[in-house]
């Protein structure tokens, strides 16, 4: 991916090119050959989403947190289609394998000392059942450390999540999940599969100890209220404060504790206008 034209104004796919899994490892590592941190940020694209725009979602994630690592995207086939939520949700159980193995690739050939994944709506049933299934402690010694991972109004069976949160929360650095009432898309998931959603808040809202909930329904995150992670400004800021700082829920601006019959959550605060 390249930028073209004015990254503040817009972000476009200027090209791909087709490369080998030892090619790519390859380019990987040549850009952090630099003096920044040795960092890959993994991007797991939802439904309806094709491989261009996952492609420019995932520049600009990078871009508006100041990553300064090695983005990667992980293009799953999701038909791109509003009316293909089944077949999505079939090639989202499909590509389960694929993606642990890109995972261990990444982890072993791309020259990071830790990856950091981001996942977003369904692309989080690809990241949970893969990691349920992964072993991070088998990869050799000098591979790479999985570090935070990021559920961003994950469309998971909430019963399912708490089930394989141990495996995420045992293997990676740290654990966030972002959730919000106002998911119009998960309230339509929801309704689809007769179970509530690990990224819808409210009653029901996921609390799983070692995995720091954030409930963003304060923040007004547009009318479907699901693509939040790369559009909201607040929901930027604490992302980039657990990215490139490891901040816990308890020092980031603009959270506030809540007790809950499971443990802790955090809120955002209700912004001013």
């Amino acid at each position: 991916m390249r930028f073209r034209g004015s990254p503040e104004r817009d972000v476009v796919l200027g090209g791909t090119t087709e490369l080998s899994a030892a090619a790519f490892g390859q380019e990987a590592r040549s850009l952090l050959d630099g003096s920044g941190p040795r960092q890959a940020l993994v991007f797991v694209h939802g439904y309806n989403v094709g491989f261009g725009a996952a492609a420019v979602r995932t520049a600009q994630i990078a871009y508006d947190l100041g990553f300064t690592g090695v983005p990667v995207l992980y293009s799953w086939p999701s038909r791109g289609a509003v009316l293909s939520y089944e077949e999505d949700a079939n090639n989202a159980r499909w590509t389960v394998p694929h993606f642990q193995d890109f995972l261990r690739r990444t982890l072993t050939g791309c020259g990071a000392d830790e990856v950091h994944v981001v996942a977003h709506s369904m692309g989080n049933r690809v990241l949970t059942e893969a990691l349920a299934g992964f072993d991070t402690t088998a990869l050799p010694p000098d591979a790479a450390r999985l570090g935070n991972v990021v559920l961003a109004a994950p469309d998971v069976d909430a019963d399912v999540f708490r089930q394989v949160a141990p495996a995420l929360v045992r293997q990676a650095r740290r654990c966030t999940l972002y959730a919000s009432s106002r998911d119009r898309a998960l309230g339509l998931s929801r309704r689809l599969a007769g179970y509530p959603r690990a990224g819808q808040s409210g009653e029901g809202i996921v609390v799983v100890k070692g995995v720091d909930t954030i409930d963003a329904t304060a923040l007004d995150t547009g009318l479907m209220s699901h693509s939040y992670i790369g559009d909201h400004t607040s929901i930027l800021s604490d992302v980039h404060a657990v990215l490139h700082h490891g901040t816990p829920p308890a020092g980031r601006f603009g959270l506030a504790a809540v007790e809950h019959r499971d443990g802790a959550y955090w809120e955002f605060l209700p912004q001013r206008r």
